[in-house]
């Protein structure tokens, strides 16, 4: 079986430590499209490259931490948050073409 720690340096070696929503690097968190609690898995074509910004907005980390943290006012947030799921999902449907 392979380890978090591999599978993660497979996912950030193929997206070249780039963030694949806004494109920041480096970028070093992995995540998965489909939460595990959802029925997801970590293979690689589940999992892609974020930075810390994009991770946050699109994780279960509070509103109010995510305000404080990245400097965005509450309003804002359902906003940004539904960008980065628009960029992430068309980044999704590229890799599904490609393949």
């Amino acid at each position: 079986m392979t380890s978090w720690q591999e599978i993660s340096f497979q996912v950030l070696r193929r997206d070249n430590c780039q963030c694949q929503s806004c494109g920041k690097r480096p970028a070093g968190q992995v995540h998965p499209f489909v939460p595990r609690s959802e029925g997801g898995s970590d293979e690689l074509s589940n999992l892609i490259t974020l930075c810390g910004r994009c991770h946050m907005l699109v994780s279960t980390v509070p509103d109010w931490i995510v305000a404080r943290v990245w400097k965005i006012t509450l309003s804002n947030i359902p906003l940004e948050r539904q960008m980065v799921q628009g960029r992430i999902k068309r980044k999704v449907e590229q890799r599904s073409k490609s393949r």
